[in-house]
């Protein structure tokens, strides 16, 4: 009997442990699952938000770069609503109309204003933004020292911020209401932040034709009224005066290898050399060769530069073109110092000090081995002799697609090239 009475207890107590966790089960794994479920939905959310406001704040900036008048809250809508969608898996974020205009806005280079384009509140040294705490990922965060007083502090940013699409025909990935309480409701928000400016490559891809700073800022108008028209585009001679693609350029210009006829004597510094020699070694078969920003590079000795079966693929498009500010006649290995006459070195005994570089479209050429006219009609060669050898086309504005800010001075133009980078 009393055998009996210890099985029987020992199954009630096996029941009582089942009850115990039916009920844990019920009351604490289940939340628990459902909690980190949700909150796995809150985080996958998240990245899409900030990965649509990351190519959002990019794609404003350039169009801001690119173009003062295209910097508008109104008109670049709805192309960056697109943009942010398409960066969502169930295609339902928007730009977050409650922040700016239309969840835009922008703090201008100096000396530049945008008429579209409301001003960020970030940029107002009294903004509460400036402070903001960095765990509401609904803002930016407060700008870095860079762009309040430090060598950024003159440039444009751009800030966009972006949110799950709130109503009844949602399809958000926040449904749920551990979710809704730990976010506030089914709506998430990010923000992003892009800056852009005067730029120095790491790196370039480019041609092995280099060109004076001298001559670069005569034919650009360096350092005043620059002359940077928009690339050509379409066939000559553009489009009419109500199509927002540009024009072509009504003058050329040229990149010269030999027998340059610009104001840029050779005794000037960072002047072509005497027999206007300026390939580069090392990159002549292959048309194009990897240069970094300030270094030294040696002139090829002879004139006839890359094979016209090469070159043809490159009419029409934008090309790299190395700019030099300094001479001599043996490699320093160094960077130029005031005293440098950089006007040493001619023949087969010439270095380039490359200081950055220019974007130019080529429309056609005229080398040793063999001419190209320019598609631009009535298809002029550059130069004005037959023993000048060049390159024709435009100078112009481009952006590049990684480096790092160098501010323009008057003895670093940095040639036109602008980078934009996240800035935030």
């Amino acid at each position: 009997m009393r055998r009996l009475i210890r099985i029987w207890a020992g199954r009630r107590d096996r029941g009582a442990t089942a009850v115990v966790a039916a009920l844990v089960v019920t009351f604490i794994a289940l939340p628990a699952l459902a909690l980190s479920a949700d909150i796995g939905n809150i985080m996958f959310e998240r990245r899409q938000l900030q990965n649509g406001s990351d190519a959002t704040s990019m794609a404003l900036a350039q169009m801001c770069a690119n173009d003062a008048t295209t910097c508008n809250a109104t008109t670049s809508a709805t192309s960056l609503n697109t943009l942010a969608s398409a960066n969502a898996i169930d295609n339902a974020s928007q730009l977050n109309t409650a922040i700016g205009t239309n969840g835009q806005c922008a703090r201008p280079p100096t000396g530049v204003s945008f008429t579209g384009m409301p001003a960020c509140a970030s940029s107002s040294a009294t903004s509460a933004q400036q402070t903001a705490a960095l765990n509401n990922l609904g803002l930016c965060p407060p700008l870095s020292d860079y762009y309040v007083s430090g060598a950024g502090k003159d440039l444009g940013y751009v800030e966009t911020y972006v949110q799950t699409k709130s109503g009844a025909s949602d399809n958000t990935l926040l449904p749920g209401i551990f979710s809704q309480a730990v976010t506030g409701g089914t709506r998430d928000t990010a923000c992003s932040r892009a800056a852009w400016g005067p730029g120095g490559p790491s790196s370039l891809t480019v041609l092995p034709l280099a060109m004076s700073e001298c001559d670069w800022a005569t034919q650009v108008g360096y350092p005043g009224a620059t002359n940077y028209p928009s690339g050509p585009s379409g066939t000559w001679p553009g489009y009419s005066n109500s199509d927002a693609r540009p024009d072509w350029p009504t003058s050329e210009n040229a990149i010269y290898s030999k027998g340059n006829d610009t104001t840029c004597e050779t005794s000037s510094p960072g002047g072509t050399a005497p027999g206007g020699f300026a390939w580069l070694d090392g990159m002549i078969t292959s048309c194009t060769g990897v240069v970094s920003d300030t270094t030294w590079i040696h002139g090829d000795t002879g004139a006839d530069g890359c094979d016209t079966s090469v070159f043809n693929p490159l009419r029409g498009t934008v090309i790299y073109v190395p700019v030099f500010d300094c001479r001599a006649a043996s490699n320093l290995g160094r960077e130029p110092i005031s005293t440098d006459p950089c006007n040493a070195g001619s023949g087969s005994n010439t270095w380039y000090h490359i200081s950055g570089f220019a974007a130019f479209y080529l429309s056609g050429w005229r080398l040793t081995k063999g001419d190209q006219t320019s598609i631009r009609p009535p298809n002029p060669l550059c130069g004005t002799s037959n023993s000048q050898r060049c390159l024709s086309g435009w100078f112009l504005k481009d952006l590049i697609p990684a480096g790092d800010f160098v501010p323009s001075t008057p003895t670093n133009p940095n040639y036109g090239i602008t980078i934009v980078k996240p800035a935030g």
